[in-house]
């Protein structure tokens, strides 16, 4: 059953799904008759245009769509966004005598590009390594031969929380199941809000897609590369299509302190190359001292800035590469991320802030 709050403009929805039926139910939730949507329109498909869930269909592969969304911003034609869930299999045999074995449920998503033709899955440009796991594996499962014949795929149960405003949409899932193998869920699409003033001709491409699970691994061996907050832009600032960037916080010490100052960190997106570019637009997170004070669902009134509370579970890194299989038939590793540590100085809970507006 999904619950449903409304802060002027900001959206809260809350709903359980499995990895298979995450689409569908997520659909279900911003579409229902009570509340709607003010912001995006939605669609939903078994087969999209806009998304190639068979792309790598061979003799040994076989990936199946478990749904696709789309939102496309009623305000911002810039903001169009793909959500599609995968779920792959392999079979090790050529002539099929060992059957297929289940390994990855796999989000794709894309957002519009700037072209002639509208293109927005980011697999169409990128390839496999723009998917991000809903679980991993371990190093056995994926390399050792005696495993290769094991059914990896893992229907895990969540509970998801999703925050929509007219500048983002945030995803945040919390594994109910097999813990072992699946981390909590955090991924936004939405506007990146610049620090400075951009050139007319790239100012609309301030838009990303960025998740717990980092983006672009194409190195093992660069820590910046698995080990850091990473995600997509519809273009850099020299004009380069779908750019990978960083993202992250800074946000360890504990809130409020002396005087009752709050100590709270955007989601810094910087490139190697360009600096610091921007920030997620409208979210926010810190670490509160004393936690009774500032439940969940709560408002923090800084007087120039006003927040909705959203406690956020803190979980360690884990301590080595995490391995998952992308439905290209390749093995990617990395590590889940998404704030700057787990180590909450002087301890604290760990919260998620959203702008609200004032009121008047």
């Amino acid at each position: 059953m999904a619950e449903n709050i409304l802060l002027g403009a900001l959206r809260r929805y809350e709903f359980y799904s499995y990895c298979s039926t995450f689409i569908k139910t997520f659909y279900d939730t911003v579409t229902q008759d009570l509340y709607g949507d003010i912001h995006w329109e939605w669609t939903y498909s078994t087969t999209n245009t806009y998304a190639q869930p068979k792309s790598w269909n061979t003799g040994l592969n076989s990936i199946a769509n478990q749904g696709t969304i789309t939102a496309k911003n009623l305000r911002d034609s810039n903001l169009f966004f793909t959500i599609s869930m995968n779920s792959s299999s392999y079979t090790y045999a050529s002539d099929n005598s060992r059957g297929a074995y289940s390994k990855n449920y796999v989000l794709r998503t894309g957002l519009k590009n700037n072209g002639v033709t509208i293109i927005p899955d980011l697999y169409k440009e990128l390839g496999a390594i723009s998917e991000v796991p809903f679980h991993t594996m371990d190093y056995n499962s994926v390399y050792s031969g005696d495993y290769q014949r094991v059914h990896t795929a893992v229907n895990v149960y969540w509970k998801w929380n999703l925050f929509i405003s007219e500048n983002y949409i945030f995803i945040y899932g919390e594994p109910q199941t097999n813990l072992n193998v699946a981390y909590p869920f955090r991924m936004y699409l939405g506007k990146i809000k610049a620090f400075e003033e951009e050139d007319p001709l790239i100012a609309d491409d301030s838009v990303g897609i960025f998740s717990h699970f980092p983006h672009g691994m194409i190195d093992n061996d660069d820590e910046l590369k698995f080990r850091t907050g990473r995600g997509y832009m519809r273009s850099s600032r020299n004009g380069t299509p779908n750019a990978l960037y960083h993202f992250a916080t800074s946000s360890q010490v504990p809130s409020p302190g002396v005087g009752g100052r709050f100590f709270i960190s955007p989601f810094y997106v910087w490139h190697e190359t360009e600096g610091a570019r921007g920030e997620f637009h409208g979210i926010r997170t810190a670490v509160l001292r004393d936690a009774s004070k500032y439940p969940d669902g709560s408002i923090l009134d800084l007087g120039d800035e006003r927040y909705y509370i959203f406690h956020a579970l803190n979980q360690a890194h884990p301590a080595a590469n995490q391995q998952f299989y992308a439905t290209n038939g390749t093995a990617y590793a990395g590590q889940p991320y998404f704030f700057d540590s787990p180590l909450l100085l002087g301890g604290g809970q760990r919260v998620l802030l959203f702008e609200i507006e004032k009121e008047v």
